[in-house]
């Protein structure tokens, strides 16, 4: 009986050894080194994993507006596995079956994962294009623009999805290690590629514990991608193109490093406004702006008008528009829910390969005939 008390105990110390080395106390954030998932085209998240772990670690680089230098890394945990020793991020485990949404790309990358069904709170739910939010809208909860704390806990959600915002968010974050819920900031509307944000869904996928799938899926988007963009690399004429309209005076202008001037040249068009090379966008004069439109031979992104008379009355000025005159005016609201809620701003984000077929439609209609999914002729 010694004996086999002996060799019981050994066996359970040895399980406790061997569950303490799994769990993180015999490692440090550094043995993750290992690359789990290096991104093709995205430069804000890396996935990266250690020797006897099956847990992983998201690590996440600038993730709102302005931010320079900021790393922030979730350890994903599999198996009850606790974080490393002298880990300081964020723990979250695998497979996250309740999630909130504080951003409505969020919801698409679920939706393309085909896990909407893990969707438990967003935020402004009457401004949601999700069929599957929309009809469950009695059990998913709306969490305002900021956050209902008390519909949160009730919630009893496993992460909170955060839109980047800087400073703002510091109240938000604070509150919720003090509640002791899961969050996670995503970055990808940062992503100066249009392949690059619809990367963010492995991460989702890496959340849901369903990584192989999000892989598999976002694989095919560049190869669609990239043989819309074949059609137009022998185009000869290649348009002009202006983006936006003023907010409250200032009229802001992409960088050519941006998510919409790629898209745009990828559709074989050019950006007319080409001064700014920074990694971001930067307001220009009206005056500027107004000789801009007035030779461009395209205008697309123009806010909220859904017709050339919206568009005039915003401001007599653009009546004088190329664009204008020739009837070349095209906007990213095709798809509007009732209160005013833009799919555009929602799906587009895992479809840049249809965003660039419409494109490719608006500037060269002989290379493709489909009608447009995200963008109206204004008429």
């Amino acid at each position: 009986m010694k004996i086999n008390s002996l060799i019981s105990i050994f066996s359970l110390l040895s399980a406790l050894c061997l569950m303490g080395c799994i769990s993180g106390n015999k490692t440090t954030p550094k043995a993750f080194n290992q690359e789990i998932y290096t991104p093709q085209y995205a430069s804000g998240f890396k996935i990266l994993g250690a020797e006897n772990t099956r847990s992983t670690m998201i690590q996440i680089t600038n993730p709102w507006q302005g931010a320079k230098d900021v790393k922030m890394s979730y350890f994903i945990s599999r198996n009850g596995e606790l974080p490393p020793k002298g880990f300081t991020g964020l723990a979250i485990p695998a497979g996250a079956k309740r999630i909130v949404c504080m951003a409505s790309a969020y919801i698409a990358m679920l939706d393309i994962l085909e896990q909407t069904d893990r969707i438990v709170g967003v935020s402004g739910i009457n401004f949601i294009s999700n069929p599957y939010v929309l009809a469950h809208k009695d059990s998913i909860q709306d969490m305002g623009p900021e956050m209902n704390y008390e519909l949160l806990i009730g919630l009893k959600p496993d992460v909170v999805l955060l839109y980047g915002i800087g400073d703002a968010q510091t109240a938000i974050t604070d509150k919720l290690k003090e509640l002791s819920i899961p969050s996670m900031y995503f970055g990808e509307y940062l992503e100066e590629s249009p392949l690059g944000k619809a990367e963010w869904l492995v991460v989702m996928s890496e959340l849901t514990n369903s990584r192989e799938k999000g892989i598999k899926i976002f694989q095919e988007i560049p190869k669609r991608y990239q043989a819309l963009k074949k059609l137009t690399e022998s185009v000869e004429q290649r348009p002009t193109t202006m983006f936006n309209t003023p907010w409250n005076d200032t009229w802001v202008m992409p960088s050519t490093q941006s998510y919409m001037a790629q898209l745009v040249t990828d559709a074989g068009a050019d950006y007319i406004y080409k001064e700014n090379t920074s990694n971001s966008s930067v307001p220009i004069g009206l005056e500027t702006a107004y000789g801009l439109i007035q030779k461009a031979d395209y205008w697309i992104n123009v806010g909220s008008p859904s017709t050339l008379g919206e568009l005039k009355a915003m401001n007599p000025k653009f009546a004088d528009a190329k664009a204008v005159r020739e009837k070349t005016v095209y906007n990213n609201n095709l798809r509007l829910t009732p209160a005013g809620g833009n799919d555009y701003w929602e799906s587009a984000v895992v479809h840049p390969d249809i965003v660039l077929r419409d494109l490719i439609h608006i500037f060269h209609p002989e290379l493709i005939s489909d009608s447009t999914y995200y963008y109206r002729h204004l008429e």
